[in-house]
């Protein structure tokens, strides 16, 4: 590597996190990923981080390190030092950004994790120039980045609140895994879907996902049923299909309170494709008041599973710098 400064970014997930070294340009100069064991406590977690770091710090003696960006899939709390409501409990009120500050020597600024992914696509990806951008995220979860004029834009809890747990399904037939009943994540979200595809594989064993869980080597996914979308399976087309129709009324809600001119569509689910994110549009503007789609533009986000790192690793340069 030649000199130059670089920032963290760390992107944490569900059930696993990406951490990079991001340059002033926004490219991801070194990443990996860390798996969160079964048995994970918030010190071992955390220390994962620390120690990747310090071994980046010894291999690339010629960059400067200015500062670390925490992506958190939950709220953010004690001025972006800690999470609470988060998809890894054991993280709740942990001190997140003392404890990597006290190993490290460096800044560090904590974002929900949708906030970095909008930040990243918006400054280097798709979402460049939009003056009203909004960012979905479909993943394990589902969240949502607002951006206005450059500014990330937030409601409560440092995020746009709860707004994947918008309730969507009238007759409540599912609960999300925060007790939310009907919400978009209890029927759209990457862990809705993967409970889904187990139903179809079971009814229709002469599916593309029946033919997989037969095959026995592990049990199909959402990242399955893309595939056997893409394959003309007629079971993964109707439950995409579905899917698109329930993340189309989401859509239409926040819209409509938003009024976005670009809204992007990244994360796991993003890489249905454009005849995914299509369908989204087509189901949102069948719903809602004609002017809120008069200008809008939809697209699939296009940094992919790095937005995340990315925004996390330009904010840590930023605000190594300015101290």
């Amino acid at each position: 590597m030649d000199r130059g400064v670089v920032g963290v970014g760390i992107d944490i997930g569900g059930g696993s996190t990406k951490i990079g070294l991001v340059n002033h340009d926004g490219e991801v100069l070194v990443q990996e990923k860390i798996i969160t064991p079964s048995d994970a406590n918030p010190n071992t977690l955390i220390h994962s981080y620390i120690d990747q770091v310090k071994r980046w710090q010894k291999e690339f003696v010629n960059y400067q390190f200015t500062g670390v960006g925490v992506g958190v899939p939950g709220h953010v709390i004690d001025n972006h030092r800690s999470t609470d409501v988060c998809n890894l409990p054991f993280l709740n009120k942990f001190p997140i950004a003392q404890e990597i500050e006290s190993y490290l020597k460096l800044p560090v600024w904590i974002e929900n994790d949708a906030s970095y992914a909008g930040i990243g696509e918006f400054r280097y990806g798709s979402g460049q120039k939009a003056e009203r951008f909004l960012m979905a995220t479909l993943g394990t979860g589902i969240g949502l980045t607002c951006i206005i004029n450059g500014k990330l834009q937030v409601t409560a809890n440092g995020t746009l609140g709860d707004i994947g747990h918008l309730i969507v399904d009238k007759d409540l037939k599912y609960q999300c895994r925060k007790g939310c009943h009907g919400c978009v994540e209890s029927v759209a979200s990457g862990e809705a879907i993967n409970r889904d595809v187990l139903v179809i594989a079971r009814k229709h064993p002469d599916s593309y996902l029946g033919q997989m869980k037969l095959a026995g080597e592990r049990m199909p996914t959402v990242r399955d049923l893309i595939e056997g979308s893409f394959v003309g399976d007629k079971f993964c087309l109707e439950k995409l299909d579905e899917t698109a129709n329930w993340i189309g009324l989401w859509a239409c809600n926040v819209i409509q309170i938003f009024g976005p001119s670009h809204m992007a569509f990244g994360g796991g689910w993003s890489v249905a494709g454009k005849p995914f994110i299509d369908k989204i549009y087509n189901r949102a503007k069948f719903l809602g008041i004609e002017t809120y789609f008069e200008n809008i533009t939809f697209f699939q986000a296009s940094l992919g599973n790095q937005a995340g790192v990315i925004g996390a690793g330009i904010t840590g340069l930023e605000i190594g710098k300015k101290q």
